[in-house]
């Protein structure tokens, strides 16, 4: 039987200051009249069975995710609250153990819920695909052809083809690299070897918590122990911070890749606004409920909810209006947008001193 987890305990802080603790990402309007959580259960609904859907976040999201939960008739017992973030080991093999435990024969889906997906039929195509593949005991991965050098994602390198076990095409992968610089991401526009990171996985739990127990065998064990309701808070604690990518995926032989091209688009920063929203003749876009003015920009975006925005001769900014903060930067900034968020953390930590 197939079961979907969808990722949504990230703050999302490159959009600040649109994105906040308060206010995470996932539940924002992006990119239509629905939050990105709300979108990304609503795309998988045809291929994953309301019950077998299930929820990673903060405990600080409870009223939230709960209303998502009664509006798709989704069980409750299927959202994981995180006492803290943990990354996405924690909650991906804490997950898999409890599906593993009613279906050892599952097939598992993880999803990030902040992604853009513009043609939904190819994309359940692509996880129908793969599925194929994890039912071979394989670890898949969706992998995105890069169209520009972008220095926010996370991108994979294949190795050899191979076709298993349906006629689609499957690359055996090479490795998985962090973000890199401008420099190395135009290397890897050129070398048609790389992919994007999509942060899409389809394995079986049990191989999953197989991988889990060879690499990570700290984690697993407690894993094996957070089954104790009582002792949830304090095992969880203990939880190291280590992302699914880096613990397992850089490390196991199971891993393929699937090319995809669904019309994928990763809404990490501001300027990937760009690759959804409609510009005027010059290059510009105004989003949001606020009135603009704009005298002689080019290529600037604007988004306000509040007063009045004017702008006069700009051109490759950012301006980003909310009723508690402003943010202005330059278009190749946008990745540092997240720095700012570390920094006003510690000035309120110093405050709190």
């Amino acid at each position: 039987m197939k079961h979907a987890i969808i990722l949504a305990g990230g703050i999302g802080s490159r959009f600040w200051p649109l994105s906040k603790e308060t206010e995470p990402k996932q539940f924002l309007n992006i990119y239509s009249n629905k939050g990105m959580l709300e979108e990304t259960i609503q795309r998988i609904r045809t291929l994953i069975k309301k019950e077998n859907i299930y929820i990673a976040t903060n405990k600080t999201h409870y009223r939230r995710i709960k209303k998502y939960l009664t509006k798709f008739d989704i069980p409750l017992k299927n959202a994981l609250f995180e006492p803290e973030s943990k990354n996405t080991l924690a909650p991906i093999g804490l997950l898999s153990k409890r599906i593993n435990d009613m279906d050892p024969e599952a097939i598992c889906l993880v999803l990030p819920s902040d992604h853009l997906v513009k043609n939904g039929n190819t994309f359940l195509k692509c996880l129908k695909g793969a599925i194929n593949a994890a039912g071979k005991n394989y670890i898949v991965t969706l992998g995105i052809r890069p169209t520009r050098p972008e220095t926010g994602y996370g991108y994979i390198k294949v190795d050899s083809e191979l076709r298993t076990p349906s006629s689609q095409l499957y690359y055996e992968v090479e490795k998985f690299i962090e973000k890199p610089n401008l420099s190395k991401a135009k290397e890897f526009l050129k070398d048609k070897r790389y992919y994007w990171n999509s942060g899409i996985f389809i394995f079986k739990p049990r191989v999953m918590l197989e991988e889990i127990k060879r690499f990570k065998p700290d984690i697993y064990k407690l894993i094996m122990r957070l089954k104790d309701k009582r002792y949830f808070n304090r095992l969880w604690s203990k939880m190291p911070s280590v992302s699914v990518d880096y613990a397992i995926m850089e490390k196991t032989k199971k891993k393929l890749l699937l090319p995809a091209d669904y019309g994928w688009v990763d809404l990490g920063s501001w300027q990937t606004v760009e690759e959804i929203s409609r510009k005027d003749k010059d290059g510009n876009i105004f989003k949001g409920k606020g009135n603009f003015i704009n005298i002689g920009s080019k290529n600037t975006i604007v988004w306000s909810n509040e007063g009045v925005v004017a702008t006069l001769g700009l051109e490759n900014i950012i301006i980003v209006n909310t009723k508690d903060a402003l943010l202005v930067t330059a278009k190749d900034k946008t990745q540092d947008v997240k720095k700012v968020v570390q920094l006003l953390k510690q000035k309120v930590l110093r405050q709190k001193k």
